[in-house]
C-alpha cells in the first residue's frame, strides 16, 4: 500500500518522502534531469507547468544534445491536455548550456542516480532527488528510448509530478 497526501493508502496521490517534501519547500524552483531532455525530464517539465506547480520549472540532459521532443513525448503530454504550443515550442536543452546555471537553492530531480552525479560534477549545489522518491520509492526510471515501455514510464511520470504538484505549495 501507498500512504497518500490525505493519510489515506490505496489509490490517489501519493505523499512525497520527507526529505523530498523538505527539499521542495526551501526550493526556488526545480530542475529535471534526464539523458537528453527529449522525454523524461522534458515530459517532466511541460506536464508539471500543465498542472500548475507552485514553483520555477525547467529541464536538460546531461548526456546527449536533441534538437526536438521525441514524437511519444507530445503524444503523452496531448492526451494528457497540455497544451499544443507548449510542446511544440518546447526545445531540449543540454545541462551545459542552460542559462543561468543551476541554482544553490534550486531542487535537482534526476531520473536517475548518474543524472544527479552529473549534475553535481557539473557544478550544481543544489539538493539532488531521484523522481520517483515523489512515490514514496528510491528506484529509477529507466529510459525507454533504450528499454522500451513508453507508456509505463509516462504513467509514472504522470504520477510522480501529480505528486509533487501539491507537495510544492508553502502551506503543504
Amino acid at each position: 500500500m501507498v500512504e497518500h497526501a490525505d493519510g489515506a493508502s490505496g489509490e490517489g496521490v501519493p505523499r512525497v518522502s520527507a526529505a523530498l517534501s523538505e527539499a521542495l519547500q526551501s526550493a526556488s524552483g526545480i530542475l529535471f534531469l534526464c539523458s537528453g531532455n527529449m522525454i523524461r525530464s522534458a515530459f517532466a517539465e511541460l506536464f508539471a507547468r500543465h498542472l500548475g506547480i507552485a514553483l520555477p520549472v525547467r529541464s536538460a540532459g546531461t548526456t546527449y544534445s536533441n534538437t526536438r521532443i521525441h514524437v511519444e513525448t507530445a503524444r503523452a503530454l496531448t492526451a494528457r491536455g497540455v497544451v499544443g504550443e507548449w510542446i511544440r515550442e518546447f526545445r531540449p536543452r543540454h545541462m551545459d548550456d542552460i542559462e543561468p546555471a543551476p541554482r544553490p537553492d534550486e531542487l535537482v530531480i534526476g531520473m536517475t542516480r548518474a543524472h544527479l552525479a552529473d549534475a553535481r560534477a557539473r557544478g550544481a549545489q543544489g539538493p539532488g532527488r531521484l523522481m520517483l522518491e515523489a512515490l514514496g520509492e528510491t528506484l529509477e526510471i529507466a529510459d525507454p528510448f533504450f528499454e522500451g515501455g513508453f507508456e509505463r514510464t509516462f504513467a509514472e511520470l504522470t504520477r510522480c509530478v501529480e505528486a509533487l504538484v501539491p507537495a510544492t505549495r508553502r502551506d503543504a
